[in-house]
């Protein structure tokens, strides 16, 4: 767990719809120190009336094991393509304050550790998804539930205990997402925008095809396969630490594994000023891994398409590249 500890600091009612600011997000060590927790750390917390786990997994994966009191939240099925339409959120204000309160147990004052198998995009899907609607104190756990459990650390199977309802009032963080209008917009300027396609290469050159949630229990499979014009193929694994999940390793590279990768994509045009838009296929997963690893590297303008390519290659009058 030293190791683990030693990587992050290296590393170092009414619906608020607020503009923000990129500083809001802090960068590298700062970043590091607000959104992520040690697994210890993390075991410190348990049973505490005031923080709630959230298991990004699958349901089915919850219900084989998670942590003691956790609730369970697929960071894949947190997206709904119907509200991206409607609202351009993952799920409209009304319907995440319902989530968000009703099904989690989570109101604006909670303390939330997401967290995942050790691999990293669904952590980093639902402390996206949560610090998006204006969850303050939510952090990924490093080291994830194998880590949890190689330490001893107790673990229990089932559908878990709901927890009580709480009221959250959403204080949306618009600045942290993009909207397909301003992807549009990314495409024609490349002097100030850097896209990232964060999916399999597979998925890159449209050869496979995902699906996604259209409305709550209907999958849809995406109808184009491609990527959006101009952007970069960055597979998330590039800023992986323990893409396998297995015990005793961080989310992310150490940081001078990271800077070897943006060394890279400085050739195909990134710079510090650009404003960065990762995707992926639903946005919170791969693409929110990407963008907390943006800003663990020090990029301050950094936002989720959150419609990502489920939109995007379910509308036949957005342009493509294979």
């Amino acid at each position: 767990m030293k190791k683990l500890k030693a990587t992050v600091l290296a590393l170092a009612g009414a619906v608020a719809l607020t503009e923000g600011s990129f500083a809001e997000v802090p960068t590298g060590e700062e970043f590091a120190k607000k959104f992520i927790i040690s697994v210890d750390g993390a075991h410190d917390l348990l049973g505490k009336p005031e923080v709630r786990f959230v298991d990004g997994d699958s349901p089915k994966r919850f219900k084989e094991k998670h942590i003691p009191g956790a609730v369970n939240a697929f960071a894949h099925d947190l997206h709904l393509l119907e509200d991206i339409r409607k609202c351009g959120l993952p799920m409209c204000p009304d319907r995440a304050a319902k989530f968000i309160g009703g099904e989690l147990g989570i109101d604006n004052n909670t303390h939330v550790i997401a967290y995942d198998d050790g691999r990293g995009p669904n952590a980093s899907g639902v402390w996206f998804f949560l610090y998006l609607y204006g969850v303050d104190n939510v952090q990924m756990m490093d080291g994830g539930l194998a880590t949890w459990e190689a330490k001893g650390y107790p673990v229990e199977s089932g559908e878990g205990k709901k927890p009580s309802p709480k009221k959250f009032t959403p204080k949306i963080r618009k600045d942290i997402i993009a909207t397909k209008e301003e992807v549009l917009k990314a495409i024609k300027d490349k002097d100030h925008y850097f896209i990232l396609d964060t999916r399999r290469f597979q998925e890159y050159t449209g050869k496979t095809l995902l699906d996604a949630l259209e409305a709550p229990g209907k999958h849809i499979t995406v109808k184009r396969g491609g990527h959006i014009p101009g952007a970069v193929f960055a597979e998330w694994k590039k800023f992986a630490g323990n893409p396998s999940g297995k015990p005793n390793k961080p989310l992310f590279k150490k940081m001078k594994r990271l800077k070897k990768v943006v060394k890279k994509l400085k050739k195909k045009g990134l710079t510090p000023e650009k404003t960065v838009i990762t995707y992926c296929h639903v946005g919170l997963g791969r693409g929110s891994f990407v963008f907390a690893a943006m800003k663990l590297l020090g990029f301050k303008n950094v936002k989720v398409y959150v419609g990502s390519w489920d939109e995007w290659g379910n509308d036949p009058n957005l342009p493509i590249e294979k």
